[in-house]
C-alpha cells in the first residue's frame, strides 16, 4: 500500500501486527511470503486509542541468516590465521592463458555471460566447462571436488586458470561457497583462480581465497584474456621501440667514428683502421643476430595467435598480422642495410684522408726525410758541416750524400 509494508507475525501463542514504512521496505532485499519464518527488527509502540499494540520494522531477514553471518565472520577469523587470505601466497594470472575451465552450473546464466564475453575478446581461448550444483544440498561438495579434479589434471590437461561462478542470489543460495571445504580446495589449488559469486556487494569465502576476485563473471573473463586488439597494439609498440633503439645504435656509431678521426692518437692508420673495420663488422653481426632473435620471437608469437584465431575467427585477421610482420621485416632490413652502407663509405673516406697525411704519400710528391749517420732527424744546417755524411729518404728508397761547397762558393770563397 503506497509501498508501505503491513503485516503480522506470529508464532504459536500470540500474533503481533507490524508496520514497515515505504522507506525502510525500498532497501529490503528479501522478499517475504507468507508462511516464512523471520527475523524481524524494529521499535514496539502502544496506540492507546485504539488499544493497539503494533512493530513498526525496519528490517526484515529470513530466519537463520544472523546464524549464517556468524558462521561466516568464524571461518573468515579462522582461515585468515592459517594464511589462507594472504597475498603473498596469491598467484599471477596467466598473459596469454590457452585453456581454462569454468566451474558453475551448465544452466545458469553466468556460464552464458563467461563464453559470450570470450567469444568477443579473445575466441582463440579454448574453455573447459566442469557442471556443478552452486546451490543447495551438496554444492559445496561438489565444487570442492570439481577444484580437486582440476589440481590433479591441470598439468596433463594444460590448464591454465580456472574461474569460479555463479549468479546473484540471497546469503542461501550463495552458502555453498562460503563453507571451509571449498575454501580448502581453492588454498590448494596450483593454477591461478579467479571467482566472481553473486553480485559486487556480496562477499564470499572462496572470493577471498582466489587469487583474484571480479564482481561479475563478465568481469572474471576480462581479467583472465587478453583482447585483440591490445595485442595488435603491443605488436606495434615493439616494432616502433625496435626502430628507434637501431637508428640510436646507428648514430652512436657513427658519432664514435667522427671523434675517432678528429683525434690526434692515430699514430698508425692502418693498425687504427683494422681496429675499427673489426668493430664495425662485430657490430653488423651483433645488429644482424639481435634483429634476427626479435623478429624469430615476434613471429613465433603472432604466429601462435594466427594459429587459434583460425579455427574461431576470419582467416583474414591472422593474414593481416602476418602482412603486416613481413612488411615490417623488409623495411627493418633495409634500415640495417642502409646505416651500414653508410658507416662503410665513412670508414673509406676517412682511410683516404688518413693515407693522404701519410709521410709515403708526402714523399711521393717530391719531398724527402734526411737524417745523419746515426739516423737523427736533420733539421737544421748548422749541424751539418761539410764532410757530413747524410742520408736522404726518397718515396722509391734511400740515396747516401755528403756535404759540399759548390764549385761557385769555392772560388769565391779562395778569391
Amino acid at each position: 500500500k503506497r509501498g508501505h509494508w503491513y503485516f503480522s507475525v506470529k508464532d504459536a501463542g500470540a500474533v503481533l501486527s507490524c508496520v514497515m514504512w515505504q522507506s525502510d521496505a525500498a532497501r529490503a532485499v528479501y522478499d517475504p511470503r507468507e508462511g516464512d519464518g523471520v527475523v524481524v527488527t524494529g521499535r514496539i509502540k502502544h496506540y492507546a486509542p485504539q488499544g493497539k499494540t503494533q512493530l513498526y520494522a525496519s528490517k526484515i531477514e529470513p530466519q537463520g541468516v544472523g546464524a549464517l553471518e556468524q558462521r561466516f565472520q568464524q571461518l573468515v577469523r579462522e582461515l585468515r590465521g592459517l594464511g589462507y587470505f594472504d597475498e603473498s601466497r596469491k598467484k599471477p594470472l596467466p598473459e596469454f592463458p590457452r585453456r581454462v575451465a569454468v566451474i558453475t552450473s551448465k544452466t545458469g546464466a553466468a556460464l552464458q555471460d563467461v563464453l559470450k564475453t570470450a567469444a568477443e575478446r579473445c575466441p582463440a581461448v579454448e574453455f573447459i566447462v566442469i557442471d556443478v550444483r552452486v546451490q543447495g544440498d551438496g554444492a559445496a561438495e561438489e565444487v570442492a571436488r570439481a577444484l580437486r579434479a582440476i589440481n590433479r589434471m591441470a598439468e596433463r590437461m594444460a590448464i591454465d586458470a580456472v574461474i569460479v561462478t555463479r549468479g546473484g542470489g540471497s546469503r542461501e543460495d550463495l552458502w555453498a561457497f562460503n563453507e571451509r571445504v571449498v575454501a580448502d580446495a581453492a588454498f590448494a589449488l596450483r593454477v591461478p583462480l579467479v571467482a566472481a559469486i553473486g553480485h559486487e556487494v556480496d562477499t564470499s569465502v572462496i572470493e577471498l581465497v582466489a587469487d583474484q576476485r571480479a564482481s561479475t563473471p563478465t568481469q572474471a573473463v576480462m581479467k583472465l584474456l587478453p583482447d585483440l586488439a591490445s595485442l595488435a597494439e603491443r605488436r606495434g609498440r615493439i616494432a616502433h621501440d625496435l626502430r628507434n633503439a637501431m637508428r640510436w645504435a646507428m648514430q652512436a656509431k657513427r658519432e664514435h667514428l667522427a671523434e675517432l678521426a678528429a683525434s690526434s692518437a692515430l699514430e698508425s692508420p692502418a693498425l687504427r683502421l683494422a681496429h675499427l673495420r673489426a668493430r664495425l663488422a662485430g657490430f653488423e653481426a651483433r645488429s644482424r643476430s639481435a634483429m634476427g632473435a626479435i623478429l624469430v620471437d615476434e613471429r613465433r608469437n603472432l604466429d601462435a595467435v594466427a594459429a587459434r584465431l583460425i579455427a574461431n575467427t576470419p582467416a583474414a585477421r591472422a593474414a593481416a598480422a602476418r602482412a603486416a610482420l613481413a612488411a615490417l621485416r623488409p623495411r627493418l632490413a633495409r634500415a640495417i642495410a642502409n646505416a651500414l652502407g653508410q658507416s662503410r663509405r665513412d670508414t673509406i673516406n676517412l682511410e683516404r684522408r688518413l693515407r693522404s697525411a701519410g709521410p709515403a704519400e708526402t714523399l711521393s710528391r717530391g719531398y724527402a726525410i734526411v737524417t745523419t749517420a746515426d739516423g737523427s732527424l736533420l733539421r737544421s744546417i748548422a749541424v751539418a758541416p761539410v764532410g757530413t755524411l747524410l742520408n736522404l729518404q726518397l718515396s722509391d728508397g734511400n740515396l747516401p750524400v755528403r756535404v759540399e761547397i759548390p764549385e761557385a762558393l769555392r772560388k769565391k770563397k779562395d778569391a
